[in-house]
């Protein structure tokens, strides 16, 4: 059934058409690779931060534990037919999953707050696109684009939606 939305799903994206230093039209995904990721390094890393430390302390449960219905209605604001992340889950197969599904991503969910476990959901693919309407050429005429992992998609929707009250409130 994954493979089969997997190929439903499935579109075809050229590689954007980008330039070397010598103004010569890159061929190779590779060497297009290396031109568009040094571009975005030196937009987006600052080489001299400092990591954020991860939190430690004394695991304590939520004091509210995330339900079935929140994990539910985040994975419902999901849009379909876009790109997945690392874990090439793709929105509809979590929309359209069964309660059953719901109730496990909750309890993953708590069981992760509760003990303190690492999940690594927070990774995503950054991959460039043209920009529609821009001469092809210039790496500064391609946009990045960031696929994060669905379940981080879905815990930031949850988080989004328990804080919004106290947000609009202090708006």
């Amino acid at each position: 059934m994954l493979k089969a939305t997997k190929l439903l799903n499935q579109k075809y994206f050229e590689n954007p058409k980008v330039e070397d230093r010598e103004g010569k039209l890159a061929t190779r995904p590779n060497y297009i690779l290396e031109i568009v990721s040094s571009h975005f390094k030196n937009k987006f890393q600052y080489e001299k931060a400092e990591m954020i430390s991860p939190f430690q302390g004394e695991p304590k449960p939520l004091e509210k534990p995330i339900t079935p219905e929140e994990v539910r209605r985040s994975f419902n604001s999901l849009n379909n037919n876009k790109a997945p992340g690392e874990d090439e889950i793709h929105a509809e197969l979590s929309k359209y999953g069964t309660p059953l599904l719901d109730q496990t991503i909750a309890d993953i969910f708590n069981t992760t707050f509760n003990k303190h476990e690492k999940r690594d959901i927070n990774g995503g693919v950054l991959t460039a696109i043209q920009k529609p309407g821009k001469k092809k050429g210039p790496p500064k005429n391609v946009r990045p684009i960031t696929l994060l992992n669905s379940l981080r998609k879905a815990l930031s929707v949850i988080t989004l939606n328990r804080i919004r009250p106290d947000v609009e409130r202090y708006l």
